[in-house]
């Protein structure tokens, strides 16, 4: 699952290139979507970070956030908008994921903590 997850991440990176792409050939000007960019970026941290992450349900966890902003990301390429109420909910689940993250890190200094 932690591969499967760092994969997804780099999708994050190859779909927005995919966008560049994708835009520039059909409309003929460059790819613009703050949005795109922020979710890649916030991607690619989730994936350094989930290597700490110890529990295979909190990897889900993780997972499950960032497949569904590409998704969703994917179906607004095609024409769906996204609603401001979507924005606020994938900004929470990436929190969400990033406290999860957090956490585990917090576990894992206090296991390896020396003891005096």
């Amino acid at each position: 699952m932690l591969n499967a997850t760092r994969y997804l991440a780099y999708c994050f990176v190859l779909s927005f290139l995919f966008c560049l792409l994708y835009v520039g050939v059909t409309k003929g000007s460059v790819y613009q979507d703050p949005l795109h960019l922020q979710y890649m970026l916030m991607s690619l941290g989730l994936a350094y970070l989930v290597q700490f992450v110890q529990s295979q349900t909190m990897l889900s966890v993780v997972f499950a956030v960032m497949l569904a902003t590409l998704v969703k990301l994917f179906t607004q390429l095609y024409g769906w908008p996204i609603s401001e109420r979507a924005v606020g909910g994938m900004n929470l689940s990436y929190l969400i994921a990033y406290g999860i993250c957090i956490q585990q890190l917090m576990q894992l200094k206090k296991q390896y903590k020396p003891r005096q």
